[in-house]
């Protein structure tokens, strides 16, 4: 008898590949994790005053 023939590329027994990530549960970050946010806006004020201050004395 003739082997029967697999169907190439697919491979039984898998999900949907990508679209199953598995991760656990969330964790809360805590106050920590603003310090880079805070940091962000801190940075962007700088850059706006100094760009007001170049303008008005410039």
């Amino acid at each position: 008898m003739a082997k029967k023939k697999s169907k190439s590329g697919r491979r039984t027994g898998r999900g949907k590949g990508a679209n199953e990530i598995h991760r656990g549960p969330t964790r809360d970050p805590g106050p920590t994790a603003n310090v880079g946010c805070y940091f962000m806006l801190v940075a962007m004020l700088v850059i706006g005053l100094v760009i007001v201050l170049l303008e008005v004395f410039g």
